[in-house]
């Protein structure tokens, strides 16, 4: 099939669990509020995380959306043995099965777009093209055109009616581009070829924070801009990958391993938010509203993190 333009470093093979490298999934999470010591934002704020909600089973490697009216869905994942097929959707405290996808998958990306969620790439043992449109009202979902090839392990973000995705793997070959789609464009490359990233925007610009590459995990955050300009704004503590990111208050929040950490896109400073008692590893992290939603990341818990006053 013809290729879009994906720039990508050496070919790699693919890994157990699918689509993805073999991650550990985490034991069930329990999250308390951290010490009112761990400032943000210039020591204004600080988050706070709770649990709302549980989901049917224990899953990682889930794709999610903010819905209008304060819903949440999700799509997908992997119990660590088995894709799913099922689409959740519902205020976040209150998941349900609404649909299912035409296939198992994990390790794919989902976006809001006119009215539909699309969910780009994914797969089970192989990384696939498939994009599947769902409608959010009646959680049918139906095939909608590809992309120019396989593509897994990616990040996805809407802005301006359109989608972009960011990274990801072939299924030969870890991807370089930051795409557009429909007509599927390269609007921008990352340095090197990253998978398993945390993506989220602020405005028109799409930030990408940590990620696997082929020399391992990085600590290099990233600004890019719908017109193709990158340039690095920070660097995290330690090498990160597997983690979701979300935006909130104007603050990047990455969220995996035993922590989520506070990103300021501005000066660039990093500083730990929340401390989590449990590992957690490829978790959805999803701004509904005034506050960001995780889900899965091995577990079954559904929390939601919230911005308060020091």
């Amino acid at each position: 099939m013809p290729r879009p333009a994906l720039a990508a470093v050496a070919a790699v093979a693919l890994l157990a669990a699918g689509c993805g490298s073999a991650t550990t999934h985490a034991s069930p999470l329990t999250i308390t509020k951290p010490n009112p010591s761990n400032k943000l934002l210039q020591g204004k704020t600080r988050l706070e995380v709770t649990r709302i909600g549980s989901l049917p089973q224990a899953f990682s490697k889930a794709a999610a959306v903010a819905l209008p009216h304060g819903r949440l869905m999700v799509l997908g994942g992997y119990t660590g043995s088995a894709s799913l097929d099922t689409i959740l959707a519902g205020a976040p405290s209150r998941l349900r099965v609404v649909g299912h996808l035409p296939r198992p998958t994990h390790d794919a990306a989902a976006a809001a777009l006119g009215g539909s969620v699309y969910l780009f790439g994914g797969g089970e043992s192989v990384s696939v093209p498939s994009v599947v449109r769902v409608d959010p009202r009646t959680g049918r979902s139906s095939q909608a055109p590809a992309l120019g090839e396989p593509l897994s392990d990616l990040g996805a973000v809407a802005i301006g009616g359109r989608a972009y995705l960011v990274g990801g793997y072939t299924g030969t070959q870890f991807a370089t581009a930051v795409l557009r789609y429909r007509p599927t464009t390269t609007i921008a490359r990352l340095p090197t070829g990253t998978r398993y990233a945390g993506v989220t925007a602020i405005g028109r610009t799409i930030y990408v924070a940590g990620g696997l590459t082929t020399a391992g995990a990085t600590r290099a955050v990233y600004a890019v801009s719908l017109g193709g300009g990158l340039r690095r704004i920070a660097t995290l503590p330690r090498p990160e990958d597997h983690a979701a990111l979300a935006a909130l208050g104007g603050g990047l929040y990455l969220v995996g391993g035993r922590r989520v950490l506070a990103i300021d896109p501005k000066s660039g400073k990093v500083t730990t938010a929340a401390r989590l008692p449990a590992s957690v590893s490829d978790p959805t992290a999803t701004t509904v509203g005034s506050r960001i939603v995780i889900t899965g990341g091995g577990t079954k818990d559904v929390w939601a993190a919230t911005l308060a006053r020091a």
